[in-house]
């Protein structure tokens, strides 16, 4: 205006990057180097959190035995704990497929609720003649690094150096990552969709739809790996936008199409792996959330003032602790448990809407419907476990943990390290 040349646009600061104070000159030419000696926060993170993890699983399983339900021969004594309950059922598929008996399904426990992905992996193995227990422990440690080294370079992207180191030790001794040291689908569900949303926030928007698409493999909330995809690739703009969305979108619609249209030709119903939930005590999606839950928190409540609930088993398996203290500890530790990372996981929630500005974020939609989606089955029963996929929760604990001194973070791990071991002991007798 007046003839005047317009002023330059502000140059970036420090705050863009996220929170906290200006990075010192140092950090500024640490984050100049090549990506790939970053790999070694993430690394290490990794390293430290798996050791401690196989090493209470080794001192659990000398300590209480063999897990109380489901070992399969290929599971070594020794990380028996790692390798019972649900990694039972993947091992049967693996070695006999889907059940064909399904005419009561949703009354009584059946192969068809556990989704291809990890039983396809095993497959593989045993078609190599390997060990599947141990090829699909090393794939969700594998896959587990991944989720941390795209969880790292995303969050330097987004928040600086600093945030992305603290955000990358909070998902890597995180208590319920115990499922990614164990043969189950967590460590991989996780890992990929922590690379999708990371390919996506870089613009590969192709490569972040391919990998969204295997997720729909692992669990039922697998799918909503794609949803940060598509917001990331719907926000880019305009033009191009359509080829954008069908990148992101078509791979998750094509083989999660192939998975239902196998089950409806091969099973006789494109629905078995939903239906066959409810024998676990899961009620249909919404409804659940009403007719189920209630009950299940009373007995949960039930068993934790004297009163016996079906099934109920010891915290720490083969009634030690009743037999030591005389408390009856059934079943509700386990309720306890995930209603207490529930709360954690709301606390966390609230703090993420707040930051990133509700619904239309993609991370704020992605991590509430990681936590709606099961929890509206009206069972609580895993929601520690299941909770773990929703990672950008782990932003506003990182976020908290620098907002406090050396002693928040001191008190938190050592926390989270008391967490992990009573976690890793109770997989002898409760389902992570």
């Amino acid at each position: 205006m007046n003839g005047q040349p317009a002023p330059p646009p502000p140059a970036p600061t420090s705050a863009s990057a996220g929170p906290g104070p200006s990075r010192p000159p140092w950090i500024t030419r640490l984050t100049a180097l090549p990506w790939w000696v970053w790999l070694g926060v993430p690394l290490v993170a990794w390293l430290a959190s798996r050791l401690l993890v196989t090493g209470f699983g080794l001192i659990a399983s000398m300590a209480f035995g063999r897990a109380e339900i489901g070992l399969d021969q290929a599971v070594p004594q020794a990380l028996n704990l790692f390798g019972s309950w649900d990694t039972t059922w993947y091992l049967d598929i693996a070695r006999r497929g889907y059940a064909f008996d399904v005419g009561q399904v949703g009354e009584v426990f059946t192969n068809v609720a556990f989704f291809p992905l990890m039983p396809m992996i095993m497959w593989v193995a045993l078609a190599l003649g390997l060990n599947p227990f141990w090829v699909s422990i090393i794939v969700g440690n594998a896959m587990f690094l991944v989720a941390l080294v795209a969880l790292f370079n995303l969050t330097k992207d987004r928040f600086g150096h600093e945030m992305a180191v603290r955000a990358t030790w909070v998902l890597a001794l995180a208590p319920p990552a115990i499922a990614a040291s164990m043969a189950y689908t967590e460590g991989v569900a996780l890992g990929l969709a922590v690379l999708a949303a990371y390919l996506a926030w870089k613009g590969h928007i192709g490569w972040a739809g391919s990998v969204a698409a295997i997720d729909v493999l692992t669990r039922p909330t697998g799918v909503l790996a794609v949803v940060p995809v598509v917001m990331l690739a719907w926000a880019m703009g305009t033009e191009g936008r359509r080829r954008r969305m069908l990148k992101a979108l078509l791979p998750t619609a094509l083989v999660g199409v192939a998975f239902l249209a196998y089950m409806q030709f091969r099973q006789g119903a494109w629905n078995l792996p939903l239906e066959a939930q409810a024998a676990w005590g899961r009620g249909q999606l919404g409804v659940g959330l009403l007719s189920l839950l209630p009950a299940e928190l009373g007995q949960a409540v039930g068993g934790l003032f004297g009163g016996d609930l079906i099934g109920s088993r010891d915290l720490l398996g083969k009634e030690t602790l009743a037999e030591l203290t005389g408390l009856s500890v059934g079943d509700w530790s386990a309720v306890a448990r995930d209603v207490v990372f529930g709360v954690l996981y709301v606390f966390l929630l609230a703090r993420l809407w707040r930051r990133e500005g509700g619904l239309r974020s993609p991370w704020v939609l992605y991590a509430f419907l990681v936590l709606v989606v099961p929890l509206s089955s009206g069972s609580v029963t895993s929601f520690a476990r299941l909770g773990l996929l929703a990672f950008p929760l782990v932003w506003p604990m990182a976020e908290w943990l620098g907002e406090g001194g050396p002693a928040r973070r001191r008190w938190t791990i050592a926390a989270a390290l008391v967490v992990t071991a009573l976690m890793v002991a109770q997989l002898a007798s409760q389902a992570p």
